[in-house]
């Protein structure tokens, strides 16, 4: 089985084996150009202007005799015995019974369509993995250079094609979290796209996130400014000022005493187990609370406190993200709960009974005595025998 990569670190293997190194640079690139064909038919006049455009004639003619020969001797037939390449005096092509898999072509062939499912889709994101023909520079090849470019391109505008459609995809599904990251992954390669821009802020939006729409509009307004030297578009500012106009109301909410309803905690001790109470408590608030509450906290209480409870950030590849970030101290765990506590009682009361105290780890005894001595408002905290 033969297997062509022409996107990132190019490798041609055949029967599990890499060739590459046996086929010099033209060589992929004549490849490169037989595939984009896919199985039609090159002139060896257009091949060698691409490839030898300052060779004589008779030097023009043997390079590409040679390279055609570097290619049967290394690439051999199928498994049903077909030969790659099809071969006469005028013209060659790759033999259209050949059997081979090239990253090019799949994700040339794609086209969306309703019936797309993501893990396809998924699948050709992959192929992804760096240029078309990375770092390849041809020299008094202007021809073939351009050639390279203009393929680049096509390709970037592919990528794109796909991510939206898996924005499509995850966003159907309500997975808001995946779809922000195809849209992200497009704004890399389109970044002052208004609509690109205006999606993001509308994803934000829909997780119930104003706050963050809003921060995200101020710094994309910035960028626009600073690299093109103009504002947002009318309906960029319009959607804007909805969703500060609807903060803003929200915010008014937030801050009225919300004496119906209070939040029961009852959390169990285990001694030996550090963090395990406050962690209950977190979880435990995590499910009975309006998540746009937890979203106005900080990223940095949210980064704290994720190493104790995991269920405070519902995002796949936030999580990845903050794995790897280092274990913040005791003293930042105890404020970022507090700090959690604060918003939270904003809108709601608390009452936290704890099944005796003297069961409770250490650290989450020490955490509940500092938090009754900030007499936060709205926080009852009781033991129970």
């Amino acid at each position: 089985m033969l297997n062509i990569s022409f996107l990132g670190k190019i490798k041609v293997e055949y029967n599990g084996k890499s060739i590459t190194e046996l086929l010099g640079n033209k060589t992929i690139a004549l490849l490169c150009m037989l595939a984009l064909n896919d199985k039609k038919y090159v002139s060896r006049e257009k091949i060698i202007a691409y490839l030898w455009p300052d060779s004589n004639e008779d030097a023009a003619k043997y390079n590409l005799r040679f390279n055609l020969w570097l290619i049967k001797k290394n690439i051999g037939p199928d498994e049903e015995g077909n030969f790659f390449l099809c071969v006469d005096k005028e013209s060659c092509a790759i033999n259209e019974k050949y059997r081979y898999a090239c990253d090019l072509l799949e994700i040339i062939r794609f086209k969306p369509e309703e019936k797309d499912t993501v893990e396809p889709l998924l699948s050709l994101r992959e192929l992804f993995k760096g240029e078309f023909l990375e770092g390849c520079y041809f020299n008094n090849c202007e021809e073939l250079n351009e050639f390279i470019l203009f393929e680049r391109i096509n390709l970037e505008k592919k990528k794109v094609c796909i991510l939206k459609r898996l924005a499509e995809l995850y966003e159907n599904q309500r997975q808001y979290d995946s779809c922000l990251e195809m849209i992200r992954e497009i704004q890399e390669i389109e970044p002052y796209d208004e609509e690109i821009a205006l999606k993001i802020m509308d994803l934000y939006a829909k997780k119930g996130n104003n706050a963050k729409a809003i921060n995200y509009y101020n710094n994309f307004s910035n960028i626009l400014a600073s690299s093109l030297g103009m504002s947002p578009s009318t309906s960029l500012k319009k959607r804007y000022h909805e969703l500060k106009y609807r903060s803003e109301e929200n915010q008014k909410d937030a801050e009225l005493p919300n004496q119906n309803k209070n939040l029961e905690i009852l959390i169990y001790g285990i001694k030996g187990a550090k963090f395990f109470g406050v962690s209950q408590v977190i979880a435990q608030i995590l499910e009975q609370v309006d998540m746009e509450c937890v979203t106005q906290l900080r990223e940095i209480y949210i980064s704290d406190l994720w190493h104790i409870q995991r269920k405070i950030n519902n995002n796949a590849a936030k999580d990845k993200e903050l794995s790897s970030l280092m274990v913040p101290s005791d003293c930042n765990i105890i404020n970022a709960f507090a700090e959690l506590l604060k918003i939270i009682c904003n809108r709601y009361s608390i009452t936290i009974r704890v099944n005796e105290m003297k069961d409770l780890d250490e650290f989450s005894q020490d955490t509940l005595m500092y938090v009754k001595k900030l007499k936060i408002k709205g926080i009852n905290i009781t033991q129970e025998h």
